[in-house]
């Protein structure tokens, strides 16, 4: 079964919270209408009280009478739903309206006293009790409570327009947030699928690598999937290299031991001798071979420890020259890439100053001065080995960087030093140049950039 893709799961996501967005916007207007309806009845039914207060006369001996002729017709209306009490202590007025209908008793309420009750149900009314007293000609007071009804499907019946309207509009609002949505995910996951269908492509064979133009936030993504393809390749490449190192170094050996087959004379001395030079080649060469799988992303490692523990291991190989070497590496400058491959370069680099140097040799280095570290996370470096020997000409300096060429057949070695330094340069993308010191002898310096 496919695995529910991202941009389904985002749509998913939306919706559901749109929903719930919308759902809570729409219960929070639906009841702030509800309020303010309510709010506007109460203010109508006080209307209705001083109406009907207007059409009110109150005799000397307390009793009252109120005209019929309401200026709201709906008070003389039977089952208009607004119903007016009147209540006193010697009688009671009832609106016309409320013809036929059976009211509660209600008690009476003080003077300046007014409450307002809605009802339990649909059923219900909405009631509004408004406690006076009317001052007689003898400065006597006359207490009165007039009482307005309301039926409650009146107000519902408001509400149940509006909350229609409501829920219609945010269900088109929803609908169309929804769609702009869908649109916008679409649009935004577009380039995503290409870069799967570009993938796909390397994969069948179709193209070498990721190309065209991404969006910017891609554009780190296609950046590093194309070095990781060229890194495969140069590794690739490195693999054959190595086995053919190792082939090439094994011939000597091989020779020896066919010219000591022959039974004259004692060749055990010089096979054994053959035999472990080809075990140690073997195992130096296959370790190479394994090594040259370098992750694309390795973590830095620092540079200036690691040339140290070269340098003094070179110190003590030539201990006879009595080398001096003078360091120039800042201590922070880092080396973002295997390990191996640093020790491999550096060491071949240095190997050679103290071969062909006679007294001295300068190592240098530093972070890559091109601007691509401002807007790079992994910084480049640069480094220059120097010596005083007999330098090299300048003829053989594109010569020297070929597989199994010497600078000088006196000087013992497989002449793979440079050969194998500018793989592994031209592997990260850099640059390798040989000149004269001023030492007096040569320079060889190479240049990783950032990335």
């Amino acid at each position: 079964m496919h695995s529910f893709s991202l941009r389904n799961r985002l749509i998913v996501i939306a919706t559901l919270v749109l929903a719930t967005a919308l759902g809570v916007v729409g219960v929070a207007l639906d009841a702030a209408n509800y309020r303010g309806a309510v709010s506007s009845l109460q203010a109508r039914m006080e209307s209705y009280v001083y109406l009907v207060l207007a059409a009110m006369d109150v005799e000397p001996s307390g009793r009252f009478r109120v005209d019929d002729d309401l200026a709201d017709p709906r008070l003389t209306q039977p089952g208009s739903g607004i119903l007016v009490e009147v209540q006193g202590r010697h009688q009671r007025w009832r609106s016309p309206s409320s013809l036929g209908l059976q009211l509660p008793e209600s008690p009476p309420s003080e003077a300046g006293s007014v409450t307002f009750t809605e009802p339990a149900s649909q059923a219900g009314y909405f009631l509004l009790r408004f406690g006076i007293g009317w001052q007689l000609p003898d400065e006597s007071i006359e207490p009165f409570t007039v009482s307005v009804r309301v039926a409650a499907d009146e107000l519902a019946g408001e509400t149940r327009a509006f909350r229609l309207g409501l829920w219609r509009a945010l269900f088109a609002a929803g609908a169309i947030l929804l769609l702009a949505q869908i649109v916008i995910l679409v649009a935004v996951f577009r380039p995503l699928g290409r870069v799967a269908r570009d993938v796909a492509r390397i994969e069948t064979g179709q193209s070498p690598r990721l190309e065209g133009r991404y969006p910017r936030e891609l554009e780190p993504l296609a950046r590093n999937v194309n070095r990781l393809l060229e890194t495969e390749k140069t590794n690739q490449e490195r693999i054959r290299n190595a086995l053919d190192s190792l082939a090439h170094s094994l011939k000597t050996p091989l020779a020896v031991i066919q010219a000591g087959l022959p039974l004259h004379g004692d060749p055990a001395g010089s096979m054994q001798h053959a035999v472990d030079e080809m075990s140690r080649l073997i195992a130096t060469r296959l370790e190479r071979a394994g090594s040259s799988a370098r992750r694309t992303l390795a973590e830095p490692v620092p540079v200036a420890p690691q040339l140290r523990r070269i340098v003094a291991s070179l110190q003590k190989v030539h201990s006879q020259k009595m080398i001096r070497c003078d360091e120039n590496i800042d201590e922070s400058l880092v080396f973002c890439g295997e390990k191996r491959d640093l020790l491999e370069l550096t060491g071949n680099l240095l190997d050679n100053a103290f071969k062909y140097g006679r007294s001295r040799v300068r190592v240098s280095g530093g972070v890559v001065e091109d601007g691509a570290e401002r807007t790079s996370t992994r910084p480049g470096l640069w480094l220059t080995v120097e010596d005083d020997g007999p330098g090299i000409d300048e003829s053989q300096w594109e010569r020297l960087l070929q597989r199994g060429v010497r600078g000088d057949e006196r000087v013992e070695g497989h002449g793979l030093g440079l050969a194998i330094v500018s793989e592994l340069v031209s592997a990260y993308g850099g640059t390798m140049d040989i000149g004269h010191s001023e030492l007096g002898g040569a320079r060889v310096s190479v240049s990783i950039p950032a990335t």
